[in-house]
């Protein structure tokens, strides 16, 4: 039965089997990985209706990246798991950890107003690019003064670093920026 104003989390995309027997390599996209162990239950949609639970989880090196192996419960073959290529799993708000305060999740970062600490205002942060030295925030910039181009529209990338970011707060769905990267 879904759940209204369930508190979900994407966690990973499913990617191709892995063997014959039903396991699956998953890209993790949560930011704590290792909250995922046997028997934590998992779901392939945004309303929690369709439950799994992990059955075996293990790390594995793919292509330069790291990738969960996961077995699940009730996909015992080659077949099954083909079946399931490309699609979300998520976890809901009952499994998800709870954060000391400062802390956030980084999809909550998607929506926040930038703003210079002068209280210049930059744009909207549209997305949170993961790389392996930092994350990224993909801001649409909605001010023409700061506009590469000079368009409202552009997007621009400010790294999550001490360097740049002087305050986020989610509450409020506001990041101050100290300053600009010097590419702007």
């Amino acid at each position: 039965m879904p759940q209204d104003n369930v508190d979900v989390r994407l966690i990973g995309v499913i990617g191709k089997p892995h063997g014959i027997k039903g396991e699956l390599n998953v890209m993790m996209v949560t930011d704590y990985p290792n909250t995922i162990v046997k028997g934590s239950m998992l779901y392939m949609d945004q309303d929690c209706s369709m439950p799994v639970e992990v059955e075996n989880i293990k790390q594995k090196i793919l292509s330069g990246r790291e990738v969960s192996v996961i077995k699940l419960a009730g996909i015992d073959d080659r077949n099954g798991a083909e079946r399931l290529k490309g699609t979300n799993l998520y976890r809901s708000g009952g499994s998800i950890p709870v954060l000391e305060d400062g802390q956030f999740w980084v999809d909550d970062l998607a929506g926040c107003r930038v703003f210079l600490s002068d209280g210049t205002s930059i744009g909207r942060v549209e997305d949170v690019e993961i790389l392996t030295s930092n994350e990224n925030l993909a801001v649409i910039i909605e001010n023409r003064d700061i506009a590469i181009s000079g368009k409202i529209g552009d997007i621009v990338y400010i790294p999550i670093v001490e360097d740049y970011i002087e305050n986020i707060d989610i509450s409020s769905k506001k990041i101050i920026l100290k300053k600009l990267p010097e590419y702007i």
